[in-house]
């Protein structure tokens, strides 16, 4: 599959999904289930925080709100079928400031924070442009993500500069089925020393090639969320919302040499495979996957609201089917404390 057709294929279907939703937003919608279903569609920027958009009587209003999370979500702000891609292990801290408009329309930057090591400090930031639709029935939306990067050879950086995603989720029923579709691109440069048989001699030289990334998935869910209401203190609420998903998807690859050495000829398939993998969990032995069922995933999400002020937690498990590292599971973890103004 070329690199075009992938590109056409995926924006189609992100735009298809958004047109599936067509009511118009609401005047008066309940707050509390609100609240909820956007707890439950955690994209990982801050459309938790659209409960802002709801004042006490219900109507829309516009809002500012700030974040600080802690997470190993490395890989994307948005989709967390791309964080079960990464290999690196570890968090980093995630400082996040965003405006919500009342019409839907929404910006949010976020900064990635590497603590406590030797090459601690700001590596990476996401601006994201978000719109939101809210209905009785349904709610869906869709965003984008740019990502800018310091140190793009940094192993905690994101292979990815561009990303979309849309989801769209059923409001109505006891059990609520979502689907969410995204696509991400992006590039980085891949740098290894290898060692080269010169007249006898062994010596170490540095290789150095651009790996091109093309990443489509989807995610088909099934939740069901549990309000409760003054637990902590008079007029706080407590959401908890396990979800289940099947996720899907294509990948796609390409390696370029950028450096030739002594002794040293092109990169085989399989060794610009491996090195691949030590980044980034590719699972097809060709460059191009043929879409196919990829993990199944459990996640459970805890938000705490008291005003102005949320407290959330969340963990996700994927396990896969077919595996390119040794081990199955994919473990993600986020918690985050916010205020909105």
């Amino acid at each position: 599959m070329k690199m075009t057709s992938f590109r056409s294929f995926t924006f189609v279907s992100l735009f298809l999904l958004l047109g599936f939703h067509s009511s118009a937003q609401l005047t008066k919608i309940d707050t509390a289930a609100i609240r909820a279903d956007l707890s439950l569609m955690d994209k990982d920027s801050l459309l938790k925080e659209l409960k802002g958009m709801l004042d006490s009587s219900g109507n829309q209003k516009s809002f500012f709100s700030a974040t600080v999370s802690v997470s190993n979500r490395l890989f994307s702000s948005t989709n967390n079928a791309f964080n079960a891609q990464q290999t690196s292990s570890g968090a980093a801290i995630l400082p996040s400031v965003s405006y919500y408009h009342k019409s839907g329309l929404g910006m949010t930057s976020t900064a990635y924070v590497r603590p406590g090591t030797s090459a601690a400090g700001l590596y990476q930031m996401a601006f994201t442009p978000s719109y939101d639709f809210i209905g009785s029935k349904s709610m869906a939306g869709i965003s984008y993500t740019r990502y800018l990067k310091t140190d793009p050879t940094n192993s905690f950086a994101t292979p990815y500069d561009n990303e979309v995603y849309g989801y769209f989720q059923m409001r109505k029923t006891w059990i609520r089925p979502s689907l969410t579709l995204g696509w991400a691109e992006g590039s980085y440069k891949d740098v290894s020393t290898i060692p080269v048989s010169v007249r006898g001699n062994t010596i170490w030289v540095t290789d150095t090639s651009r790996i091109t990334i093309n990443d489509f998935s989807v995610i088909a869910g099934i939740s069901h969320s549990f309000n409760f209401s003054d637990v902590l203190a008079n007029g706080d609420m407590l959401t908890v919302l396990p979800q289940l998903s099947l996720i899907g998807g294509i990948q796609q690859y390409n390696s370029t040499p950028l450096s030739r050495n002594m002794g040293y000829g092109p990169r085989s398939k399989l060794e610009d495979l491996g090195r691949v993998r030590e980044r980034y969990n590719f699972r097809s032995s060709s460059t191009t996957s043929n879409f196919m069922l990829q993990t199944a995933a459990a996640s459970l999400n805890l938000s705490w609201y008291k005003g102005a002020f949320s407290f959330s937690g969340g963990y996700f498990m994927g396990y896969y089917f077919q595996s390119a590292t040794s081990s199955q599971w994919a473990h993600i973890f986020n918690l985050s404390v916010g205020i909105t103004f």
